[in-house]
């Protein structure tokens, strides 16, 4: 027989000679005292044999639900503990990150102003450059146009001395002067073509 069934059998055959006894003094005519003293006994009896009885039957199951229960809190608890160290470890790695950051930030601050430093004098020195090959660039023009205006004076006198020239010995050349330049023209070639 299995144990909770032979506990339960137990107390049933306890309980069975308390109920029979009770019953018989109440039929005998005792004192209502006496009588509500033995019921009190049996009914305080009754219910010590029963939870005693529940309670047997009751405390392995029990012992493990007690026991499942004791190692789920301690599974929690354990988890607990290593979700606070991951916690604290994030939040180590956090605040060094944000230590370093405000060192980034700091460093980021200073390239920038190193890079516009840089880049300013990079901007005057490429202004000046282009400056300078403007400046040359339009002396050059302005050489070039030079020289162009002299040549066209120089032409221009020259054309003008022609012309002015030519006027002049349009006014002393007279018939009789071209026809002595002529004939001294002649003999000339005539002289030369004689010589060996």
């Amino acid at each position: 027989m299995r144990r909770p069934t032979a506990v339960l059998l137990i107390a049933v055959l306890v309980s069975l000679p308390l109920a029979t006894a009770l019953a018989a003094s109440e039929a005998e005519g005792e004192h209502p005292q006496q009588g509500a003293l033995k019921e009190l006994i049996f009914k305080w009896l009754n219910f010590v044999l029963v939870f005693g009885a529940l309670g047997y039957m009751l405390r392995k199951p029990l012992a493990q639900a007690f026991a499942e229960q004791r190692a789920a809190i301690r599974g929690a608890i354990e988890e607990a503990r290593q979700a606070r160290a991951q916690a604290q470890a994030r939040l180590q790695e956090i605040e060094q990150r944000l230590a370093r950051l405000e060192q980034e930030v700091e460093a980021m601050r200073r390239e920038a102003g190193e890079n516009a430093a840089s880049e300013k004098q990079r901007i005057r020195q490429t202004a000046q450059r282009e400056s300078e090959r403007i400046l040359a660039t339009t002396r050059a023009e302005m050489d070039s146009v030079t020289r162009a205006a002299r040549l066209e004076l120089r032409a221009y006198a020259a054309r003008l001395a022609v012309s002015l020239a030519e006027q002049s010995i349009q006014k002393q050349l007279t018939p009789e002067v071209q026809t002595a330049l002529f004939q001294a023209s002649v003999s000339h070639f005539q002289d030369r073509g004689r010589r060996p």
